[in-house]
């Protein structure tokens, strides 16, 4: 599979100018995620809680996470909001195969570790069960901790997870389902050896973290040090105001995120790299 690969990564320059690559999101010919459409990405910024990484009005701890952390997870962290160009960029690579759009995603993490450094001994995508890894042909988690690898030299260990039981897909379940889906989903190698190393879950979405601290807590009981999670995208479960102990619903928590953030940088404009 390595020699397939590096193969493609040779042939394919010359493929693309037979075959010009048309944008995923509003597609323009040229790149497979063009500038225009990287610049509508929406970039959660600092304002979240610094448990779940849910975006909130200002930095803090969420009333959600005061009651029900989520241990062992040191923290969860997004890069982008789940919409737009960066929605249908996960999209098409999970489901469409569409794999080159795996370093391009994977670039927002590398410079999201560089901006946020912490000491990371190891890398570790979250797993596919084995069904599901030979329906697609690839894990979309494992391309992006691959890459992030690569650019950053962080130790790559796909050796530490496995998924030992097939899961609904986590997309139409609410968060009590979430949790007991993939309880005890997840298992470590028997022949990997953990002795307090801190480890970067990587993976393309987070709603609820639940998948992600199913993951953490097989690694803590193999003996993980602090664990941390890593996601392009966030789709927020929950928005909790510091004053406020009301909860709002994922559409609304975004409405008023976005509002409060404009009326406290009316200049915003969003990054791209």
């Amino acid at each position: 599979m390595r020699f397939f690969s590096a193969l493609g990564s040779h042939i394919q320059p010359f493929l693309d100018v037979l075959f010009p690559p048309r944008c995923v999101y509003c597609g323009r010919l040229g790149e497979r995620l063009c500038a225009s459409c990287r610049k509508e990405a929406r970039e959660i910024g600092r304002d979240i809680c610094i448990r779940c990484g849910n975006p909130l009005t200002a930095r803090g701890v969420c009333a959600h996470c005061r009651q029900d952390p989520p241990d062992p997870l040191k923290g969860i962290r997004g890069v982008f909001f789940y919409s737009g160009p960066i929605a249908q960029s996960i999209r098409s690579l999970k489901y469409h195969h569409n794999r080159l759009l795996a370093p391009i995603l994977a670039e927002y993490l590398a410079a999201y570790i560089t901006r946020h450094p912490i000491p990371i001994d190891a890398l570790t995508p979250v797993p596919l069960h084995p069904e599901r890894l030979a329906e697609r042909g690839y894990n979309q988690s494992e391309l992006l901790a691959a890459s992030i690898s690569q650019s950053l030299k962080i130790s790559l260990r796909n050796d530490l997870l496995l998924r030992t039981r097939s899961t609904q897909p986590q997309a139409r379940l609410d968060r009590e389902q979430r949790l007991r889906n993939v309880a005890g989903a997840f298992s470590v190698n028997e022949t990997a050896q953990l002795h307090g190393e801190t480890i970067l879950l990587i993976d393309d979405v987070a709603t609820t973290g639940a998948t992600l601290r199913a993951c953490a807590h097989a690694l803590r009981a193999a003996g993980a040090g602090d664990i941390w999670a890593l996601t392009v995208a966030r789709a927020p479960s929950h928005i909790v105001l510091p004053s406020a102990k009301q909860i709002f619903s994922p559409a609304d928590a975004f409405l008023l995120w976005d509002s409060a953030r404009r009326q406290k940088h009316p200049d915003f404009s969003r990054p791209s790299i």
